[in-house]
């Protein structure tokens, strides 16, 4: 299995004399984990959701969850990538887009 998308390796580990299945797969919390956005980039997004308090909009960037405050679920807007926290991101409205 290949290791760079994420899937697991079937080697075991010797540990103390006990063989140990060891995950490959990256995690938040690993160093060589990387968000699937950058600080500063536009995406073309749909709201699908609110947030618990009610003031921001929420998407999801490939998986990531990004909240969006000034938007309501079905709006379709442009953002701007403005944090970048452990299991999610908050972007900035910049357009509102039409429907075609």
């Amino acid at each position: 299995m290949d290791i760079a998308d994420g899937s697991l390796d079937e080697g075991h580990k010797n540990i103390e004399g006990n063989d140990k299945f060891v995950s490959k797969k990256r995690s938040m919390h690993d160093s060589s984990f990387r968000y699937p956005v950058r600080m500063g980039e536009e995406y073309d997004v749909i709201i699908l959701d609110m947030s618990s308090n009610g003031d921001s909009g929420i998407t999801r960037i490939r998986g990531l969850i990004t909240f969006v405050r000034g938007t309501k679920p079905d709006d379709r807007v442009r953002i701007k990538i403005t944090k970048i926290g452990k299991g999610y991101a908050r972007g900035q409205l910049i357009a509102y887009l039409d429907l075609k």
